[in-house]
């Protein structure tokens, strides 16, 4: 099996993925980035949204500010409880242990001591998922074979950040699924390896934390068979061909009523 090292959001879900990952490769290693780590106080949300306001200016941050809120407010709790009732519960009553092997926190995936870490971990591949650092060329350049995104979206189309989000938004429902894709210093833009679309969800229903992290579990069937492809000289990329490239960042307030006035049109034609 090929020496492997995962690097993500301490979160239930990645948690499943971790143990999914110890079965099928030598998981040497785990990294926690803290990356998201501004969510948890009311210092680290100012200086995150500074740092947006300067970037975008304050226009659009107040509006992906009030989508924030609502949907905190309003469709996290339920989406997370319907994640886990869908897949991490079932997940874990059948031959489920919480991995207990090297662990980093890590405030910086490209400084000296997160490189070490994960060097001595000797890996040939690494997996990522839930994360929102920049990947610098000498942490891309570690394993043998690459780092590996788990990217709740179909590529190129919908690069970026709440790909379920948008593609709704879209009404673009062809395109919700799932990426495995090899990364690059270009966001989310790799040569892909494993790709499908996501079956069973309500998009007028599900929102998008609920449906990226389904799509992601749907893919673990073709991620097995790709690293067995990996270890046998035998995994290509897929070529696709007359793909639209596509870009996208978080969502505003008016973003989600445009996607909701969309949805509500589309079911009143339907009817």
């Amino acid at each position: 099996m090929l020496n492997c090292v995962f690097i993500g959001t301490k979160n239930e879900f990645d948690e499943n993925l971790i143990f999914w990952l110890s079965q099928r490769t030598n998981l040497q290693g785990v990294v926690w980035p803290s990356s998201t780590s501004w969510r948890k106080s009311s210092s680290g949300k100012l200086e995150f949204i500074k740092k947006r306001i300067k970037r975008y200016g304050l226009m659009k941050v107040l509006d992906e500010s009030i989508f924030y809120l609502v949907y905190h407010k309003l469709y996290a709790k339920k989406d997370y409880l319907k994640l886990k009732k869908d897949v991490i519960l079932p997940y874990r009553e059948s031959n489920f242990e919480l991995w207990d092997g090297n662990q980093l926190f890590s405030e910086n995936l490209n400084d000296h001591k997160t490189i070490e870490f994960i060097k001595n971990c000797e890996p040939d591949i690494i997996f990522a998922m839930c994360v929102n650092d920049y990947f610098g060329k000498q942490l891309l350049n570690i394993p043998k074979y690459g780092v590996y995104l788990w990217h709740e979206g179909i590529t190129p189309e919908y690069r970026g950040l709440y790909s379920p989000f948008w593609a709704i938004h879209n009404l673009d429902f062809k395109n919700i699924g799932y990426t495995l894709l090899k990364m690059n210093q270009k966001i989310d833009a790799g040569e892909i390896y494993v790709q499908g679309k996501l079956q069973g969800f309500d998009p007028f229903k599900d929102q998008h934390g609920y449906i990226g992290h389904k799509a992601i579990w749907n893919s673990l069937d073709e991620v097995e068979q790709f690293l067995i492809d990996l270890q046998n000289g035998e995994a290509k990329p897929i070529v696709k061909q007359d793909s639209k490239d596509g870009y996208y960042t978080y969502p505003g307030i008016t973003d989600f009523l445009r996607q909701r006035y969309r949805l509500a049109k589309l079911a009143k034609s339907n009817s």
